[in-house]
């Protein structure tokens, strides 16, 4: 039986061998949520032919010289989101809600007085959060098929056994940051060492075998998957008016995430000879870093009623950096010894994984708007994006190659539709709007399409507005516990509700 060594503190950050990146994470920074402010979001963002709004600039920013004066606005933003997972015939409710500033933003006219073809400039600029990441989903059950003794032992098929092993004067923590700072190791090699460090496995030398100390016919599990931070991206423009029917604009996006990720599973319920009791093991993934794009977008106005628009928006560049963080514990049961509950808390040892790029599709987006005078008016609006052209780089890695293999083989194009209106009455303005977003995954029980209405309501002053806004909307899905081992997969239904209020004055 093989020695454990109580680990010692120790404090650091090195640079792994292995990427942590898959494609969850791909998709989690592609996604760009239905957003902004009050007025946009009552109207399911069906902008692309009206501009005059805020948040239109990050849809067609020629929108920006549609303002007739100066405005200002800003949004605060409440989302609530309830999930339904059901496991192995096991069904867990969990409700997250949450809440903050989502936009802000001004746009500045400089008209022309003069003779000339452009009546006049507008420069803008909007930041506003594109996608909340904030969410918990629980997962419960009795899983018969896998255990995470699946996971360690898939890391460890083909290692080097005698590797994992200390000698007198190892510590966990100096041979965990060894085979990540190796790259003859890597992250392979850390699970592979956490799972007999922590018991989970043994190796037989003579054999040249690993034997797992788990038995079971079927284990509960109690998952957990929970993801924060966000996406906010600024937009800056200049647009113009030519003669009286165009509207011309052109954006430089800045984008910038922060995510953080963390999968916890806590397992027990094995049968009554099993050396190993319960296993709990938590990792926290931390994804941060920046991003920019260019957009262009024209308005026409072929009579006062009817607005055509055209908007095309590259892919934005990011270049991102990964962090992660790892813990495990475990009880067993040694014949040997007594119970031993060996904690492998490594969390203070940071993998640092090195910087990598991700291409977001480009997108084309056509719209098309009907003003019925002073009444009200419609818009509709039809977005395609290609998530084939997503890509993860550097090319000379070869995970990154085998995560572009499944963008290419899971992802396809989409289309996403927008429509919307406004009603006028004697200074209040009633709003509604629903929405469809295809999903980008060839097979749509891993993301259904996702679809939602919208309403609100809007209050004229003299100078300023104040506009109210809900959105309902509802997707299904599914969360694949691990990577590799314990890869079975719980379904979700997940419900989304969001309220703004925005505040919005001319001066």
């Amino acid at each position: 039986m093989k020695k454990y060594a109580l680990p010692i503190v120790a404090i650091g950050f090195f640079f792994c061998s292995m990427q942590a990146q898959n494609l969850n994470l791909v998709r989690l920074v592609t996604q760009e949520d239905l957003s902004g402010n009050a007025r946009f979001e009552a109207m399911s963002g069906a902008f692309g032919g009206l501009g005059g709004d805020l948040s239109s600039l990050h849809v067609n920013p020629a929108g920006a010289a549609v303002f007739s004066t100066n405005k200002f606005g800003m949004t605060y933003g409440l989302l609530s989101n309830e999930n339904e997972s059901t496991y192995f015939g096991t069904t867990t409710p969990t409700e997250n809600r949450m809440g903050g500033v989502s936009q802000i933003g001004s746009v500045l006219v400089l008209k022309n007085n003069n003779e000339g073809s452009w009546k006049k400039i507008a420069l803008g600029f909007n930041a506003q959060r594109q996608t909340l990441y904030d969410n918990i989903v629980n997962i419960n059950g009795e899983n018969s098929n896998n255990g995470l003794d699946s996971y360690f032992l898939n890391y460890a098929d083909g290692k080097d056994g005698s590797a994992l092993g200390l000698s007198e004067v190892e510590t966990v923590r100096e041979i965990y940051r060894f085979f990540g700072e190796s790259p003859n190791y890597g992250f392979e090699y850390q699970q592979a060492f956490l799972g007999f460090q922590g018991y989970v496995f043994d190796y037989i030398a003579d054999d040249g075998l690993f034997i797992s100390n788990v038995a079971y016919s079927s284990v509960n599990h109690n998952h957990q998957y929970i993801t924060k931070g966000d996406n906010w991206t600024m937009a800056f423009t200049l647009s113009g008016k030519y003669n009286d029917w165009l509207y011309l604009g052109a954006n430089l996006n800045i984008a910038s995430i922060e995510l953080n990720q963390t999968t916890s599973t806590f397992e027990d319920g094995y049968a009554s000879d099993s050396p190993i009791r319960r296993i709990y093991f938590d990792n926290e993934l931390y994804t941060y870093g920046s991003g920019a794009s260019l957009q262009f977008g024209a308005i026409a106005t072929p009579n006062p009623s009817l607005r055509v628009g055209l908007s095309y928006k590259s892919p934005t560049w990011y270049s991102l950096k990964d962090e992660l963080s790892q813990y495990l514990e475990t009880n067993y049961a040694d014949p040997d010894n007594g119970n031993r509950n060996p904690i492998l808390d490594i969390k203070n040892i940071v993998n640092v994984y090195e910087d990598y790029d991700v291409k977001t599709p480009s997108e084309i987006r056509g719209s098309v708007a009907y003003i019925f005078g002073k009444h009200g008016l419609l818009s509709l609006d039809y977005v395609y994006k290609d998530y084939q052209n997503s890509h993860i780089g550097p090319n000379d890695n070869a995970v990154f190659i085998d995560l572009n293999n499944q963008i290419n083989k899971n992802w396809a194009s989409t289309s996403s539709y927008r429509i919307g209106g406004e009603l006028r009455r004697n200074g209040v303005i009633f709003r509604g709007g629903y929405h469809l977003d295809q999903s980008p995954y060839k097979n749509t029980s891993i993301e259904s399409d996702r679809s939602g209405y919208t309403y609100g309501v809007g209050f004229k002053f003299r100078a300023s507005t104040i506009d109210i806004s809900f959105l309902k909307s509802n997707q299904e899905g599914s969360h694949q516990l691990y990577d590799t081992g314990l890869t079975d997969r719980a379904q979700i239904s997940s419900n989304y509700g969001r309220f703004n209020i925005s505040w919005n004055f001319k001066f």
